[in-house]
């Protein structure tokens, strides 16, 4: 795996909706589509928070960012319910990481949903 330029991350970004529409997109490097996002729940400094996890299954980049956790946001997370010992063992490596993502998306456990409380 190799990291997405910022301008490749950019580009991904625009227009972008994720919460709404979690179907693969347009790669900015690689022209292919199948772009995969996968947020994961965590804390920092003992506040919730969001890490995004984001690839091109075909070239093989990626990006990760964290933030705070949006408030409202539930997150259905399918591998966290199917494969806790795999979910809690879940950046011990980063090939092993997306591997794993890759294979939960193409067993229809990914993607994610989303839903709010307000």
């Amino acid at each position: 795996m190799t990291r997405f330029t910022s301008q490749e991350v950019e580009a991904i970004g625009q227009g972008r909706k994720f919460l709404q529409d979690q179907s693969e997109w347009l790669c900015s490097a690689c022209g292919e589509v199948s772009v995969r996002t996968y947020l994961r729940e965590t804390r920092r400094a003992n506040r919730p928070a969001l890490i995004n996890y984001t690839w091109c299954a075909a070239c093989r980049r990626m990006t990760e960012s964290s933030g705070p956790m949006p408030p409202g946001l539930i997150i259905s997370d399918q591998w966290r319910e199917v494969d806790p010992v795999a979910w809690a063992e879940f950046d011990t490596s980063l090939s092993k990481l997306f591997a794993r993502l890759d294979r939960l998306w193409q067993d229809g456990v990914l993607p994610q949903s989303f839903s709010w409380t307000r």
